[in-house]
Formats: structure tokens, sequence, C-alpha cells
């Protein structure tokens, strides 16, 4: 699988009535976050995933993209940390827009696997650092 935002959450930006979708809240109920996900046995995208529950093999706690921005159709946000992570092979990270409720309501946004340096990586114990292309995370900008 390539990168890829998800399409369920493309779609509820179009559509004024839902929420749950903005990217750059900055607060800690209604941020985005980046999961590790492992590659053996784990996780694999789907156009029809929707929610957080969604996604199997997480690799310990979701992390908050610090300083989220939406500048024109770019989202950027700062680099972040997973400290200590052991005992499995890191394949991806998803991003995701969590919220003051339960995870089943924490839209997926994005998947990515590719274009990472060092991914796929063997979790040693040490600190696994996600630092974003200086030009942003992902862009919307592109037409259909």
């Amino acid at each position: 699988m390539g990168n890829a935002l998800y399409p369920l959450w493309k779609q509820a930006l179009m559509r004024e009535a839902d929420t749950n979708k903005s990217l750059d809240q900055g607060d800690v109920d209604n941020s985005p976050y980046v999961s590790l996900v492992t590659i053996a046995s784990g996780y694999v995208y789907s156009p029809a995933h929707q929610y957080y529950t969604s996604i199997t093999n997480v690799v310990g706690a979701p992390q908050p993209i610090p300083l989220p921005v939406v500048n024109g159709t770019v989202f950027s946000g700062g680099t972040v940390s997973f400290e200590n992570v052991t005992g499995t092979v890191i394949g991806a990270i998803v991003i995701h827009r969590q919220n003051a409720g339960p995870s089943s309501t924490w839209r997926l946004v994005m998947y990515e696997d590719t274009g990472i340096t060092g991914l796929p990586l063997t979790a040693s114990g040490g600190n696994i650092i996600v630092k974003w292309n200086a030009l942003g995370i992902f862009s919307l900008g592109a037409p259909a």
C-alpha cells in the first residue's frame, strides 16, 4: 500500500454538518494524533476505514502532533516523539483526529508507509522520532 488520505475523512470535509474533522484546533480534546503500526500481521489500510477503532496492531500510545497548522490546502505540524519503543517492526504511521469522545469517534485522516526515512524499523527500546517534510505533512491542493 502507498500513502493515502482516508476517503471518508475527505468526505466529512465536504459536509458542513459533519463535525470532528478539522486538524488545526490545537487543543488536547480536538487535535491530530499519530500512531505507529506494525507490518508483520499488522494493520492493513482500507479506504472503508473511518475511525480509530479500525486500526489494529498499534504500538504504544498515540502521540499528539504539536503546533498543527492548516495554511491554505497544506497541513503541517511539529516533530513527534515516541519514547522507549520496543519489540516489534514498525511499518507505517496513521494520523487521526482525536476528540473528547471514545476512540470509536476519532476520524482516521492519513496512512503513510512509504517516503518515511527509516521505515520499516525494528523497535529496540529507543525513541522513534517522526519529523515531517518542511513543506508540510500533506496537501489537499490536487484536483480530482
